[in-house]
């Protein structure tokens, strides 16, 4: 009897499954096999005390006095999975573009940013992650010749708030980053120094983003609030170009990219202000996305939020570090 009980629930499930592995399921579009160069995974290095570890590709193409990218993942990821989700395309633009992507790995799964409240141990623990990134820098100085003046990072969602507080704390190391599905914390959370010092930055954030909220307030994962409150996107964009000396009220620039993905309720808006030093200070409106970093060929999966498959967030990072450069 217990069977036949159960019968009706295994088959609502068998029929629904469909609909639950698209919400819950994703699926790359590029394929690592395709590239020419080599990927060295998993490096693991002794850095401030701890075994910390890290991949990255080395282009076919590469020669000395190439530039660094930091590819930076979110809470309870890895340098892996953020290689994977931004399908491969740092790897394959950097055959063309005379850098070298690095997939650094947080402790533990996790950065040690400026949100005072987070509950994770590489904050807990307060792990000196600025002083692991120079420890990085030297390392691929030594190893592949890097130009340590062209050192970029960019980071998605905990990886994000890594680069706020880079550029915040040790703006002398890098040249520019750009934060995928991140906010500012708010005064009462904040715990980093902030220089003072401006620098080019390119913010992609998602209107209908339900983990790090575009419009300011509480930064929710899976049920754990303890990451704390949140600037809205518009502050925090704010607060970068008042550093540049920019007014956010004349933008020098607005970009508003054509629909191309078959999704009219998704679009892409860059607002661009040219600061003091040659700053360049931009903001991705990504109009009914997600927690997503905009792809053309990466489904996120339904419960992150819609995509922003209007560009390619990858190809406009590398464009937009590119153009630090000039």
């Amino acid at each position: 009897m217990r069977y036949l009980l159960l019968l009706p629930l295994g088959l609502l499930l068998l029929s629904n499954w469909g609909a639950l592995r698209s919400y819950f399921a994703e699926s790359p579009l590029a394929s690592e096999l395709d590239l020419a160069g080599e990927y060295r995974e998993k490096v693991v290095v002794s850095s401030g005390g701890f075994d910390r570890s890290f991949s990255y590709y080395l282009p076919s193409t590469h020669k000395e006095g190439a530039a660094l990218i930091f590819v930076l993942h979110g809470s309870i990821s890895s340098g892996e999975a953020i290689r994977k989700m931004t399908g491969y395309e740092f790897d394959l633009l950097a055959e063309t573009n005379h850098y070298i992507p690095v997939y650094a790995n947080g402790y533990e799964n996790h950065w040690n940013d400026c949100r005072a409240s987070a509950d994770y141990s590489a904050n807990t623990k307060d792990i000196d992650d600025i002083a692991h990134f120079a420890f990085l820098i030297d390392l691929f100085v030594q190893r592949h010749q890097i130009d340590p003046a062209k050192v970029f990072v960019n980071g998605h969602s905990n990886g994000g708030q890594m680069a706020y507080k880079l550029a915040l704390e040790a703006p002398q190391m890098i040249k520019a980053v750009a934060v995928l599905s991140a906010n500012l914390p708010v005064d009462t959370n904040f715990d980093c120094n902030k220089s003072g010092i401006p620098i080019s930055i390119a913010i992609f954030n998602g209107t209908e983003d339900t983990i790090n909220p575009y419009y300011g307030g509480v930064v929710e994962l899976d049920g754990n609030e303890s990451r704390g409150l949140v600037l809205t996107t518009d502050q925090t964009t704010e607060y970068w170009a008042q550093l540049a000396g920019a007014d956010m009220a004349f933008p020098d620039k607005i970009v508003e990219y054509p629909e191309t993905d078959g999704l009219p309720y998704t679009s892409v808006v860059a607002t661009h202000w040219h600061g003091i030093n040659d700053t360049d200070v931009r903001l991705y409106r990504l109009q009914g996305s997600g927690h997503v970093i905009a792809s053309k060929i990466y489904d996120f999966p339904e419960y992150i939020g819609p995509n922003a498959s209007d560009i390619s967030g990858p190809e406009e990072i590398v464009r937009f570090f590119n153009g630090t450069l000039d």
